[in-house]
C-alpha cells in the first residue's frame, strides 16, 4: 500500500479547518495528520508531526504566514507549504515565495483544485492559482508595485510581525513574553513603526494593519 500524504492544516478559523479536514479525508491517500490556530502552534506542530505538506493560511494570529513558512523551511526544509489565502495581494504572493513556499492558491479554490494543488506541491511541482499565476506574470514584466502595502519605508520582517500582534490587540508587555525580547526593544520597533507609516497612535497602527489586509 502506497504511503499517505501526511498534511497539517494551519488556520485560525475552526470551521474552515475542519471543512478542508473532511474534505481531504475523503482521498484515499491524503492523511491530516494535525491542526494549529496561529502561527506559533503551526511551527510547533510542524516540528512534532514532520508533514509532507502544510496547508497554511496568510492571515494569523501572533505569527503571520509569511513568518511562519520562514521558519518552517529554516527547520524542515523537506516539509512543502502550500498557501491557503483569501489575499491575492502581489505582495503577498511574492513574499511567499521568496520565503519558499510551493503554491499558493485563494480560498474561493473548488475541492478538486485543492487536492490536485496538495498532490503537485507533495511531487516537488510548484501549483498557483490561475488568478495568482496571471499576478505573478504581470509583476515579472512590469517590476514592483509602485506603493508599497507597508508605506514608503517598507518595514521589516520584525516590524511587521510587531504590528500584526498590535493590531491583534496584544499590549507590548505581551508581545515582549511572546518573541522573547525585552519590552524596551518592542517599545523601539513600535516607535520606529509609527514613525515609517506617519501614524501617532495604536488605534491608527490598527487601522492601517486591517486595511492592508495585515490582519
Amino acid at each position: 500500500m502506497a504511503e499517505k500524504i501526511r498534511v497539517l492544516l494551519v488556520d485560525d478559523h475552526t470551521v474552515v479547518r475542519k471543512g478542508i479536514r473532511a474534505l481531504l479525508e475523503q482521498e484515499k491517500d491524503i492523511e491530516v495528520v494535525g491542526e494549529a490556530e496561529d502561527g506559533l502552534k503551526g511551527v510547533q506542530a510542524c516540528i512534532e508531526y514532520a508533514p509532507d505538506v502544510v496547508i497554511l493560511d496568510m492571515a494569523l494570529p501572533l505569527l503571520s504566514g509569511v513568518e511562519v513558512a520562514r521558519k518552517i523551511r529554516e527547520k524542515l526544509p523537506e516539509t512543502r507549504i502550500l498557501i491557503l489565502s483569501m489575499y491575492d495581494d502581489e505582495e503577498y504572493i511574492m513574499d511567499s515565495f521568496k520565503v519558499g513556499v510551493s503554491g499558493y492558491i485563494l480560498k474561493d479554490v473548488v475541492v478538486s483544485d485543492l487536492v490536485a494543488a496538495l498532490r503537485s506541491v507533495y511531487r516537488g511541482s510548484t501549483f498557483l492559482s490561475p488568478s495568482v499565476s496571471e499576478k505573478l506574470r504581470r509583476q515579472l514584466q512590469e517590476g514592483p508595485p509602485r506603493s508599497s502595502r507597508y508605506g514608503p519605508a517598507k518595514l521589516t520582517a520584525r516590524e511587521r510581525q510587531i504590528l500584526k500582534l498590535i493590531a491583534d490587540g496584544y499590549t507590548s508587555r505581551q508581545i515582549s513574553e511572546i518573541l522573547k525580547i525585552s519590552f524596551k526593544t518592542v517599545q523601539t520597533h513600535r516607535a520606529h513603526i509609527m514613525e515609517k507609516l506617519g501614524v501617532h497612535s495604536t488605534a491608527e497602527l490598527t487601522r492601517y494593519a486591517v486595511t492592508k489586509g495585515i490582519v
